[in-house]
């Protein structure tokens, strides 16, 4: 790992919490580089999970990180797949009516509008 992308991560890490996509973003790495640097720091105790956001689809689970060495967050609970599901389900239903063409009949001729 380069130790300029290393010093980064830690210059953004004194800025406020992040996340490790957010933080991937913003160094240019790959999420999962970041991740195994974020492992090794949690390991040697120089960050903690602050917090943890569930994504918009209630499913998984984001931790976001700040330096020190404090107590992890809990995490929060996920939303069951039965409630996943029947949510999907609604969504997708929702955006098949609204994508339905609304036609009208115009005269004997058979144009439609």
């Amino acid at each position: 790992m380069s130790t300029a992308k290393i010093v980064q991560v830690f210059g953004l890490l004194t800025q406020g919490p992040y996340s490790r996509l957010e933080l991937a973003k913003r160094t240019d790495w790959c999420p999962k580089a970041v991740g195994r640097l974020l492992k090794e720091m949690k390991e040697q105790k120089l960050i903690y999970v602050i917090d943890y956001t569930n994504e918009t689809d209630g499913r998984n689970r984001v931790k976001i990180y700040a330096l020190g060495n404090g107590v992890d967050a809990e995490p929060k609970p996920t939303q069951p797949q039965k409630v996943r599901s029947r949510k999907s389900y609604l969504k997708k239903v929702t955006e098949r009516k609204q994508a339905q063409i609304k036609t009208t009949f115009v005269g004997g001729k058979g144009l439609w509008q």
